[in-house]
């Protein structure tokens, strides 16, 4: 049995950083920007200006200050939900598929 508060098997981590990312589905590719709220071994969060459908998949660079390349990820989704704070932005919950 998984003993986190979250019974998650990786820890996350804040990141509050900002993200582009591409949305791929079957109405093509959107471009967005947005901020990746936190990551794990496993998985991350964003909050974007656009609903994705479970199991889109998406392309995310997450920026870094300084020298250091951006974070390169492959993910899909695997949650959508919308904000009730009326700024029209949705959460993603996305698994990673790959990481650069």
């Amino acid at each position: 049995m998984l003993e986190s508060p979250e019974n998650r098997h990786f820890m996350r981590m804040a990141v509050n950083a900002d993200v582009k990312v591409t949305l791929r589905n079957e109405r093509g590719e959107q471009q967005l920007q947005g901020v990746c709220l936190d990551l794990s071994a496993a998985g991350l969060s964003l909050q974007l200006p656009a609903s994705a459908e479970i199991g889109d998949s998406l392309f995310a660079e997450i920026g870094s200050s300084g020298s250091v390349a951006p974070l390169k990820i492959t993910a899909e989704v695997v949650r959508s939900q919308r904000l009730e704070d009326n700024s029209g932005d949705f959460i993603l919950g996305c698994r990673i598929i790959s990481m650069d």
